[in-house]
C-alpha cells in the first residue's frame, strides 16, 4: 500500500513570526518595563536638583573649605 500525497505533505506553517506567539505578553511586559524604567531615569536626572551630574562653581564649597583650613592653620 502506498501513502498518498496528501499525508505525505506536512502541515505549511502560516506564522510570519521567528518567535512563538506564546512570548508576545513577555515581549511586550519586558517594552513596557524598558521604556518606563528609562523614562523616570531621564526624569530624575533632569528634574533632581539635590543631584550633582557637574561640577558648578556657584554650588561648590570646596574653596570655602580649604580657605577655612588654611586660615585655621595659619
Amino acid at each position: 500500500m502506498q501513502p498518498s500525497l496528501r499525508l505525505l505533505n506536512a502541515a505549511k506553517k502560516t506564522s510570519k513570526l521567528p518567535f512563538p506567539v506564546e512570548l508576545t505578553p513577555l515581549f511586550m511586559a519586558i517594552s513596557v518595563a524598558l521604556c518606563s524604567g528609562s523614562y523616570f531615569t531621564y526624569k530624575k536626572l533632569t528634574t533632581d536638583k539635590s543631584l550633582r551630574l557637574i561640577t558648578n562653581p556657584e554650588q561648590s564649597a570646596l574653596e570655602d573649605v580649604l580657605q577655612q583650613k588654611e586660615n585655621n592653620d595659619n
